[in-house]
């Protein structure tokens, strides 16, 4: 920035002078406001982090969170194959064994087993104890566990 000159006007000859700024002269500094005590002053980087293929790095309590994330996954994983709660499995009830004779069709056995409860119920605890995928599948002489009457 130039700077300015000027001569008052009670010499015989006024003038003004415009100077160039001086080269040489240091540049002028902002002057920092005091900082209040106890707060640290930031501190000037150098340069961004070089990228990275492998991540963030993790303190050791992100990488126990990590591995008790995977392990509740893998556990959920099991747990959906296994299906302890499932109420479609065998339940262990007594069972008895019957003989099949000409004629016989798992509904008449179902009703004569269980002649209070639903025969469809009935029907279905028998195909699955016997791993029949029909009702069809039994023949005359075929022994079916089937179960208690109570």
């Amino acid at each position: 920035m130039a700077s300015t000159t000027y001569i008052p006007t009670f010499e015989p000859r006024t003038r003004v002078v415009i100077e160039p700024e001086r080269v040489d002269a240091p540049p002028r500094r902002h002057v920092a406001r005091r900082r209040l005590a106890g707060r640290p002053a930031p501190a000037a980087c150098a340069g961004s982090a070089e990228p990275s293929l492998h991540g963030s790095r993790l303190t050791r309590r992100g990488r126990v969170v990590v591995a008790l994330a995977w392990l509740v996954l893998l556990a959920a994983g099991a747990l959906a194959f296994v299906k302890p709660w499932d109420a479609s499995a065998p339940a262990a009830t007594d069972t008895t064994t019957v003989s099949v004779q000409a004629g016989d069709t798992l509904w008449e056995l179902a009703g004569q087993i269980a002649p209070a409860a639903d025969p469809r119920d009935t029907v279905a605890a028998i195909m699955e104890l016997n791993g029949l995928s029909s009702a069809t599948d039994i023949r005359p002489g075929d022994t079916l566990r089937v179960p208690a009457a109570h």
